[in-house]
Order: C-alpha cells, then sequence, then structure tokens
C-alpha cells in the first residue's frame, strides 16, 4: 500500500512527513502485538517443556525400574538355585552375584540378614518393604539412604521366610533429571526474548500498512487534500483505503468549493470597495475643513473602509492559496539585505539600525523562497507587532546550522501558552491581550504561517527576552553548488 498525491493538486501546506517510529512501548500496537506473540510463544514452550518433562521422566524411570527388576529378579533365581544345589556360604553367595556398580545385596533368611554393604543393611530398608517381602509378596520402593536416592527391589525366595533384596543406586537418573530440567528451563526462559525479537522483526512489515494511512491522515490534517492511498490490491485494505480515499476527496471537494466562493466573493467585492474609496477621496476634498464633526466621521469611515480592504485582500489571498494555487516563484534570497529591505519599506519607531541586528555568519546566508510570500510574511509580522503589541522592538537574522532564522521581538505582553498554535489558525486571536482588543481581521498570522510552509520552512512564537512575544520564521539555507 502506498501514499501518493495526485499531479497538479498541490496545496500551500506543507509536505506530509513519515512519522517517526514509537519506542517500543505496550501502548503502541507493535508493542502489544509483540507482547502478545512472546506471551503465546512462553505458554507453548512452557506446555510443550511440561509434556517433555513428564514422558520423558516418566519413560526414563519405567525403563530403570524395568532393568533393576530384570537384574534383581536372576539374581534372586541364582541365589536360589546356589543355596539348594552349591552348599556355598551365604556371603560367599551374594559375593559372587553379578551386580551394577554400587548396588548392594540382600539375603533375609528366617530373621537373619546378609549384606555386601558395610553401609546399606537391614535397618535401612524401610520396615513394611521388609515385612512385605519376607511374607512372600514381590516388591519395589524408592528410599533415601545417607541422603541418596536408591531403588530396593525384593523377591521372595521359595523357602518360607526366606527374600533377596537388591538396593539400586539412582544418581545417574536423578543427574540426568536435573539435566532435562534445566535444558528445558533454559529453552523456555530463552524462548522469551527471542521471540520478542522474531515478534518486533515480523509485526514490522505487517502493521507498515498503518504507518502509511497514519502518514496520509497526517497528510491531509496538514492541509495536502490531494493524499491518496493505494492498496496495492491487498483484499484486507482495499476497503480502508477505499473509504479514505473517498472521505479525501469529499473534503478536497468541499475546501475547494468555499475556497472558490470566498475568492469569488473577495474578487467581487474589491470592484465595490474602489468605488467606495474614489468616492471618500471626492467627500474629503469636497469637505469644510472647519467642520471637526464631519472630519471625524470622514476619518472614522476611512479607516473602516481601508480596513474592510485588507480583510478582503487577506481573504482573496488565503482563499486562492485553499483553491489550489501552487503560484511559487522560488529564487535564491540574501535573507539579511531582503530584511532590511522590508524593514525600510515600513514606518517603524527608531532608526533601520536598531531595529535589525545581523548575527555573525548569517550577514551571507542564502535562503530559497518566493520574494513576494517572504515579504508578505514579513510584512504581516511586522504589521501584527504594530497593530497588536505596541510595536517592533528588534528584528534579529541569525543562522544554526542548515536553518536560517529571521526574529521578529514585539513590545506587547506576549501570548500565553494555550494560544501559540490557536493564533495561526483562521479568524483567530490571542486571549488575555492587547491582541484581543485591537482591530484586524485574523487573517494576518494565518497568511504568514500558509506563506512559510509554502517555502518549506515554518513559523512559531515564544516568550522574548524583551518582555513581549518573539516570532521566529524559519526557512532552510540555500545549498550552494
Amino acid at each position: 500500500m502506498t501514499v501518493r498525491h495526485r499531479p497538479g493538486a498541490g496545496t500551500a501546506a506543507a509536505p506530509a512527513r513519515r512519522p517517526r517510529r514509537a519506542p517500543f512501548r505496550l501502548r503502541t500496537l507493535r508493542a502489544r502485538a509483540t507482547a502478545a506473540f512472546a506471551a503465546l510463544t512462553l505458554a507453548l514452550s512452557t506446555v510443550l517443556a511440561v509434556a517433555v518433562w513428564l514422558a520423558v521422566s516418566q519413560y526414563l524411570l519405567v525403563q530403570r525400574e524395568r532393568v533393576t527388576l530384570v537384574q534383581a529378579t536372576d539374581n534372586a533365581a541364582q541365589v536360589q538355585r546356589a543355596l539348594v544345589s552349591e552348599g556355598l556360604g551365604v556371603p560367599q553367595l551374594l559375593a559372587q552375584l553379578p551386580r551394577e556398580i554400587g548396588s548392594t545385596s540382600l539375603l533375609a533368611d528366617d530373621g537373619a540378614w546378609t549384606t555386601t554393604s558395610l553401609l546399606i543393611g537391614r535397618d535401612a530398608l524401610p520396615e513394611e518393604l521388609r515385612e512385605t517381602v519376607v511374607a512372600g509378596t514381590p516388591a519395589r520402593q524408592r528410599i533415601e539412604v545417607n541422603g541418596e536416592t536408591m531403588m530396593a527391589v525384593g523377591i521372595p525366595l521359595a523357602e518360607l521366610r526366606q527374600a533377596y533384596i537388591e538396593v539400586f543406586p539412582l544418581d545417574e537418573l536423578d543427574d540426568t533429571y536435573r539435566v532435562l530440567a534445566t535444558v528445558l528451563a533454559v529453552s523456555v526462559l530463552g524462548a522469551v526474548p527471542l521471540s520478542l525479537l522474531i515478534g518486533w522483526w515480523v509485526t514490522g512489515p505487517t502493521l507498515r500498512p498503518l504507518d502509511r494511512i497514519s502518514a496520509a491522515a497526517s497528510a491531509v490534517a496538514g492541509g495536502a487534500l490531494d493524499t491518496r492511498i493505494d492498496p496495492r490490491g491487498d483484499p484486507s485494505l482495499v476497503p480502508i483505503a477505499t473509504s479514505f480515499n473517498q472521505t479525501a476527496e469529499a473534503l478536497e471537494a468541499r475546501v475547494r468549493s468555499d475556497a472558490r466562493f470566498a475568492a469569488d466573493v473577495s474578487h467581487e467585492l474589491r470592484s465595490p470597495l474602489t468605488t467606495m474609496l474614489g468616492a471618500l477621496d471626492l467627500v474629503e476634498a469636497t469637505a469644510d475643513p472647519a467642520d471637526e464633526e464631519q472630519a471625524e466621521a470622514l476619518a472614522l469611515l476611512r479607516s473602516e473602509v481601508v480596513r474592510f480592504e485588507r480583510l478582503v485582500a487577506d481573504l482573496l489571498e488565503i482563499s486562492r492559496a485553499d483553491a489550489g494555487s501552487t503560484d511559487l516563484a522560488a529564487e535564491p534570497v540574501r535573507l539579511s539585505a531582503f530584511t532590511r529591505e522590508v524593514l525600510g519599506r515600513h514606518r517603524l519607531d527608531g532608526s533601520l539600525a536598531e531595529l535589525l541586528t545581523v548575527a555573525a555568519g548569517a550577514e551571507d546566508v542564502v535562503v530559497c523562497a518566493d520574494k513576494r510570500r517572504l515579504e508578505r510574511a514579513l510584512s504581516n509580522l511586522l504589521d501584527n507587532a504594530g497593530r497588536h503589541a505596541g510595536g517592533v522592538v528588534a528584528v534579529t537574522v541569525t543562522r544554526d546550522g542548515d536553518v536560517a532564522r529571521v526574529i521578529v521581538d514585539d513590545a506587547g505582553p506576549g501570548v500565553p501558552d494555550v494560544d501559540r498554535s490557536r493564533i495561526f489558525e483562521r479568524f483567530a486571536r490571542g486571549s488575555g491581550s492587547l491582541r484581543t482588543r485591537t482591530e484586524g481581521s485574523g487573517l494576518g498570522l494565518a497568511l504568514v504561517a500558509r506563506h512559510v510552509r509554502t517555502m518549506d520552512g515554518r513559523v512559531t512564537v515564544e516568550d522574548s527576552p524583551r518582555g513581549g512575544a518573539r516570532f521566529v520564521v524559519e526557512l532552510p539555507v540555500e545549498a550552494r553548488p
């Protein structure tokens, strides 16, 4: 899925930027998907490890018991035959039996017990096991001898109250259990970070279409109404892309229609305004200079007509931009010299040398800008300071790396934090300041933001060290060959 812009339908809004990827946090969709993948992997690996443990441990135990039972049975049969035919003593008989390393043989003969080990004798065997085997019932039982786990297998002999018991060590089986448990535990715990890495890697391409949808939505919100989404034939994205594109088309059509209407109205108002200004000039030329009331009324009328003319001009310009005007004539501009020219055309309190400051390294800085738009943006900032903020107190041109700045400080009360983004909206005025009590259309700063964005720059407002507001226009420095 791709985000595309239709050719020839550009707007004055800033170009859409690809949103930065959010860091790994559980409140992001990618992090939640990765965490769910890791949790599922952990659950499955735990279940698998438990199943493997139960199956393998049970199999090893059964095999061990089978081996011990076979060997004990064979030895018991050999003892039975030797007692009847060979006439050997019991200790010699037990010593000749084939046994595992570490195993012990015991023989019970009518209450007398003989053993091949000094550590394992009659008392090392559980009483219940002894009585059961001596009574004629085969039995086996796991026992603890000196802290070690062993398997005791008892086989009754033919003679009454005779029994053969062999004790087998289980240390190898316990070691196998410990190794198996360690391997399974490491496997389960190691699957968690591995599944996190795999999940993070897998969910990236999966969620990339959402990033593109987000970028497209951000572009539309920034004014690029020609933004569209191409689902690239993905059936799951076709409904979303279709809905988004239809919404964007409807919004673009509505904005274009409103902008054309505003432009038409503004254009139609220019002719009556020109007639009104001509008639006002005629009335002023024929008015009696001695009539103070008449002079005051004419001055008030002229100020209102001039303000209305400025409003119509601003509305016409911003509506043209909304309608898709792309008349950007970008060219290299020496910013300090251009700013000096703009200041020279305005009637400002104080000399040009006192107001303008060019920082070191900024005298020869060149930006790629539209002179008409840049002049209008700077002029609007100067007019805004003069009408709403007590006038301009300083203008500074600076350079910071690849960014050039024009800083305008005024003498007003400043702009509250809550209004610093809103004042660049159309017909918006700051709250609780001189700006709310002075005349103005509320389009001046909106035009500044529009013109600066068209030149790939931005405008911000902050507190001035001089006590008022500081408007900062940032433009990219022209790359010189």
